[in-house]
């Protein structure tokens, strides 16, 4: 049985090979004195072009790699070496970038945990800017660090220098009691893929400079804690809260008015009983910045009248006090519920109009299925530091294909908690010492059965009744108007979006539109 180990912290290093140095520019990081904690691996970057051209990085590598065993063992971290296999320019920027990009990726998801340190002397001026760009615009996760060493000064220097992104920010941001399986973080906006998740973002990033209230719709767990984090942080609408920007879930007002308006508006010290002291509520905490309620179909009928004098910028009350109060911020609200349950009366009809000016619909995971690998990578790292079982040896799992086919097969209607789930329970057997392939039969037992997510079929005209109404005219004409009634319910359903009106039929994008532009002349 793996016995959890305590987690130390580590560092990993990124450089590109020094041509004319050779190890120099590495010694003073790598022996320990400088940098705190200790570089536990190397991941050294080097040209490998088609000689003679790459005859240099070469022999440059074979003299480094020399020099650093010779004058670092014992302590000399694991090196691994990354070629660039290209004839191009190493003064190149177009050609470095994509290679560079994908080194990262690599390294923060090789150790997810560990401080990333990249070195920015050794290599070209372009290899140097590009560092430098990737490193400081929140291109991976904290923590990052940047060095530089010299051949003129002793010891290491970090290099102070940041950009204010708004991809930094998303990465950044905490939003305040986030759900155990959404912490605000779960997409990488630069790997995203498939064409349902795409338009979500490119919605987002049109909608997210207005300060205009936004509402998000979809099925529990797919993350809409994470897309309220993109709005906010693509947005002027935000500033620095030490305790994490405002996010309240409105499931626990569903029995408790009161509470909703105390959360919300906050209360003065005897509005009621246990009202011991003053106490501000989210929407002044909120002032310059992003609000968001989820779960917002449980709020009250009279809650919801008076946050539509707070969203118009009418002002409100703190409980117990006639003072009116002023809080400038934008609104972010999600449900689970669909449109037609929200306009049935779950929500006030103008509140449902403030606050609906932009809807966005929020993707399935089975609709996202060229990102389902990194979501279940990202979901296994959090289920390892949530279980604090640092010692197990679970990264063989985190690209297992066959895992990986089982989790496509799956229709997922918990979305993200299925995979959540899945994860803990494929440590649990990892920790217990079972075969892979009970390990694996674990997860795929946690997902659920594969039943289809399918609603039932409508039904078909039975043999006898078409029977009855032969002749007809045209066949083709009864089965074109069919296929516009399914091509007119989808876009009624997708909101008008080709896309996700395409995702309902289960066609290609351009198959749809090529039967709607035939079909409905759209």
């Amino acid at each position: 049985m793996t016995t959890p180990a305590k987690h130390e912290p580590y560092s990993v290093m990124v450089s590109w090979l020094s041509v004319n140095s050779r190890a120099s520019p590495f010694l003073p990081v790598l022996d320990g004195s400088s940098l705190k904690p200790r570089v536990k691996q190397l991941y050294l970057c080097w040209r490998k072009a088609p000689a003679p051209d790459g005859d240099r990085e070469r022999v440059a590598l074979k003299d480094t790699l020399r020099e650093l065993e010779d004058r670092l063992s014992p302590i000399c971290p694991a090196i691994e070496l990354i070629p660039w296999e290209t004839a191009a320019s190493p003064a190149s920027h177009d050609d470095l970038r994509p290679f560079m990009e994908e080194v990262l990726r690599r390294v923060r998801t090789e150790h997810p945990e560990a401080r990333v340190v990249i070195h920015l002397s050794p290599g070209t001026p372009a290899m140097h800017a590009i560092w430098l760009l990737l490193g400081t615009t929140g291109f991976i996760s904290d923590p990052v660090d940047l060095i530089q060493t010299s051949d003129r000064r002793s010891g290491v220097e970090r290099v102070r220098f940041s950009l204010d992104t708004w991809l930094r920010r998303y990465r950044q941001a905490r939003p305040r009691r986030v759900a155990s399986d959404d912490g605000g973080q779960l997409w990488d906006p630069g790997r995203v893929a498939s064409p349902a998740l795409r338009e979500v973002f490119s919605k987002l990033a049109e909608w997210a400079p207005l300060r205009v209230p936004i509402l998000l719709l979809g099925e529990r767990g797919t993350g809409k804690t994470t897309f309220a984090n993109l709005v906010r942080a693509r947005s002027p609408f935000q500033k620095e809260q030490p305790s994490g920007w405002p996010v309240v879930v409105c499931g626990q007002f569903r029995v408790n008015p009161q509470l909703a308006r105390s959360e919300l508006f906050g209360h003065v010290r005897g509005a009621f009983t246990g009202a011991t002291h003053h106490r501000a509520g989210l929407l002044e905490a909120a002032d310059g910045d992003t609000l968001f309620l989820d779960e917002i179909a449980d709020i009250d009928h009279d809650t919801q009248r008076l946050l539509i004098a707070a969203v118009e910028g009418r002002g409100f009350s703190r409980l117990g006090e006639a003072k009116l109060r002023h809080s400038r911020f934008r609104l972010v609200a999600a449900t689970n519920r669909s449109l037609d349950e929200l306009r049935s009366g779950l929500l006030d009809a103008d509140f449902l109009d403030r606050i609906a000016m932009f809807t966005l619909r929020i993707p399935p995971l089975r609709a996202c299925r060229d990102d389902l690998a990194h979501a279940w990578a990202a979901t296994l790292r959090g289920a390892v530091a949530s279980a604090g079982l640092e010692g197990v040896d679970w990264q063989r799992f985190e690209q297992s294909p066959q895992l990986l086919d089982d989790i496509r097969a799956h229709p997922l209607p918990g979305n993200f908690r299925d995979l959540q789930r899945a994860a803990f329970h494929l440590l649990a057997a990892v920790h217990a010492g079972r075969a892979e392939s009970e390990v694996l039969g674990s997860a795929r037992e946690a997902l659920g059965p594969q039943s289809s997510h399918e609603a039932a079929p409508v039904p078909l005209p039975s043999e006898s009744q078409l029977a009855a109404v032969l002749p007809i005219a045209s066949l083709d004409a009864h089965l074109d108007e069919y296929h516009q009634v399914w091509l007119r319910a989808a876009l009624g359903r997708a909101d008008g979006v080709a896309t996700r009106a395409a995702e309902f039929l289960g066609l290609k994008r351009k198959t749809f539109e090529d039967r709607a532009k035939k079909l409905l002349g759209d």
